[in-house]
């Protein structure tokens, strides 16, 4: 099985600043989320930035880098432009790793390269169960999966269909890169605008999202102040 991973990273995020470069413990967010994904099995790793100090981060801990336009509105277009850089084949399965995921576990990659490939899917997410302080909160994103793994709809509000069958969306893809030169082709969509949800526009353009559920243990996106000093609380406690 092959597959390639790209880490979209910009440095001016608008809830936390510079946020790559924020210390966890001794080491920088971007290096914790690199080493989990050096554990698993993709074929080559490429962070993809329009910032020269993080490609300068890169050659430190020793991962690639491919500088890219700052003119990119999503990460989803920044993953486009390093995979046509890299010439990739059309039929070639890309996971986009969110580059503010420090305790990604690298089975949860592998798991979902595997099950793009076995399920022919163009384009693939993980999943994993609300706690209860996620529940109501809208900067947590929720969707519900039918039993064909086919995830019906994306939300912030739980309310949005069934509250008791909502999950908690984890921000990993997988793509094929044929479906993925076609995504970012296509306009923004009134439900992607409305619920400031990208993968809405696949939904809205009658294309699939299949789901699978994570099994890593720690989930936590870094967005916020709070967030980062969660994260240094849990990597304290790491062995």
């Amino acid at each position: 099985m092959n597959y390639k991973v790209i880490i979209p990273v910009r440095l001016n995020s608008t809830r936390l600043p510079r946020k790559p470069l924020k210390d966890i413990n001794g080491k920088t967010l971007l290096e914790r989320v690199v080493e989990q994904v050096k554990k698993s099995k993709a074929n080559s790793i490429h962070v993809a930035t329009d910032s020269e100090e993080i490609s300068e981060l890169c050659d430190q801990i020793e991962v690639n880098s491919i500088l890219t336009s700052k003119d990119h509105e999503t990460g989803t277009d920044r993953v486009f432009e390093t995979c046509t850089k890299l010439k990739l084949d059309d039929d070639e399965v890309i996971l986009n790793v969110q580059g503010d995921e420090p305790f990604i576990d690298p089975n949860d990659i592998d798991n979902l390269a595997y099950l793009s490939h076995s399920s022919k899917a163009n384009i693939a997410t993980l999943y994993t169960k609300l706690t209860d302080d996620e529940f109501h909160d809208r900067n947590v994103v929720k969707l519900w999966v039918e039993s064909s793994n086919k995830i019906s709809d994306f939300s912030r509000d739980v309310d949005h269909l069934i509250p008791d069958q909502a999950k908690k969306h984890l921000g990993i893809y997988a793509y094929r890169y044929e479906f993925l030169k076609s995504f970012v082709n296509w306009d923004q969509s009134a439900n992607e605008l409305s619920r400031n949800l990208e993968q809405m526009r696949a939904l809205d353009n009658g294309q699939p999202i299949f789901g699978f559920e994570a099994v890593g243990k720690i989930h936590l996106g870094v967005d916020t102040q709070l967030d980062l000093e969660k994260a240094i609380e849990i990597a304290k406690n790491l062995k």
